[in-house]
């Protein structure tokens, strides 16, 4: 898969992070990046190694174990954290080669820690950044992203964070190719309270065949399609009290276009699922960029903002239309 499609969403997570990673101080000023040939290769970390490391739950998956690192700014302990999923950092060049998004290259934990600091600032509520498998500080390989092996691991990690932080249900927030965890997370939980899906390849399925990428169907590298969990997702966001699901999408978005989001909301409106979809500008070139609209919409949820007042103030604006 090309840069120019789903991976080019990690350049606009790195500038969100940039924007504060000049406050860091790390011990004698220096930071340890993220590597390229951890996200390429992939890397194996012991459940004693995992132990030793702030901030990370060790899972079993498909006979594999996977340290997940993750990035809380004070305690959660009673309430419902909002959980961000970044978007993918992978891709190939114009020669078929492996690469990682060089904006990718720019992170560092110091910093992801100064924006969960930040964010939680901002949005009033606790904010959580999950590293997803094989970025981040997680162990695994990010090449099978948006697979069964990484939903299971997700999964099983979100429970094992809720009972080591002691919180009370979560809310989710997915951009890209980090956003078809937050269906995959809302389908199999009921303690979700807000849920908010920006820019991702919803019917999967297609985008793979549109892109020359082989569909896999079994096993723990299958493919993940949030169009296999319409039944149960339209269930949990059906009535009042259950949990709300906000679809974000820029209808010029180049790299995820739209034909890939849409069907998924019409899905599950026929099913009887009540999300939101809202159409508003991203940030980036490729119309593609709605990580701070989607943190955004999410404290807007949190605080129980109506879905009307929520539309009212995101529909239709344009993409660095964001409080300051």
């Amino acid at each position: 898969m090309r840069r120019s499609t789903v991976a080019r969403a990690a350049a606009v997570a790195a500038a969100l992070l940039a924007a504060t990673a000049a406050l860091a101080q790390a011990p004698g000023g220096a930071v340890k990046l993220f590597s390229a040939k951890d996200v390429i290769a992939g890397t194996k970390v012991s459940r004693e190694v995992c132990a030793k490391t702030p901030r990370t739950v060790f899972v079993e998956a498909f006979g594999e174990g996977i340290c997940i690192r993750y990035y809380l700014s004070g305690s959660a302990e009673g309430q419902a954290p909002i959980v961000f999923f970044t978007g993918d950092v992978l891709g190939l060049d114009a020669k078929g080669n492996r690469e990682v998004d060089p904006g990718y290259l720019t992170q560092a934990p110091e910093f992801i820690d100064i924006a969960a600091k930040v964010w939680t600032g901002r949005l009033k509520a606790p904010v959580l950044f999950f590293g997803r498998m094989g970025m981040n500080g997680s162990s695994g390989w990010h090449g099978d992203r948006r697979t069964a092996l990484e939903v299971e691991v997700t999964r099983k990690a979100l429970d094992t964070i809720a009972a080591k932080e002691k919180t009370v249900g979560f809310h989710l927030v997915g951009q890209s190719g980090g956003a078809m965890l937050v269906p995959a997370v809302l389908a199999a939980r009921d303690d979700v309270g807000c849920a908010v899906v920006a820019s991702g390849p919803l019917d999967f399925r297609a985008f793979t065949k549109a892109y020359g990428i082989t569909f896999r169907d079994k096993g723990a590298r299958a493919h993940y399609d949030p169009m296999r969990d319409v039944a149960p997702i339209a269930e949990r966001t059906a009535g009042d009290g259950g949990s709300r699901l906000f679809v974000l999408t820029d209808p010029a978005d180049r790299a995820v276009p739209a034909v890939f989001q849409l069907p998924f909301v019409a899905a599950l409106e026929k099913a009887g699922g009540r999300p939101l979809h809202i159409l508003t500008a991203g940030r980036d070139a490729e119309h593609h960029a709605l990580i701070e609209k989607a943190l955004f919409v999410a404290g807007d949820c949190v605080t129980e903002r109506t879905d009307a007042d929520i539309r009212k103030r995101w529909e239709g604006t344009a993409g660095d239309a964001l409080p300051r």
